[in-house]
């Protein structure tokens, strides 16, 4: 979210800006399902492990995620 802000206040332009807004958005929803998907997996003791496993592929999509929109944006901002 504070990548989102500061692309807004240097109002970088054009196809940049909204390419960063996108991966951003993306990215905000995989980290919410990661956190989800944890949570799944402490209450169901029984899908626990598939569960995890899952919690943990989308933490690192959501890393890989904002690694690629923190590139392009430090990449415009040059």
């Amino acid at each position: 979210m504070m990548i989102l802000s500061i692309v807004k206040l240097i109002h970088m332009g054009g196809t940049m800006s909204r390419l960063v807004d996108k991966i951003l958005g993306f990215d905000n929803v995989v980290f919410l399902l990661s956190a989800i998907l944890s949570y799944a997996s402490m209450r169901y003791e029984r899908r626990a492990v598939h569960l995890e496993n899952l919690a943990d592929s989308m933490f690192i999509v959501g890393l890989i995620c904002m690694t690629a929109a923190s590139l392009v944006l430090s990449f415009e901002i040059l």
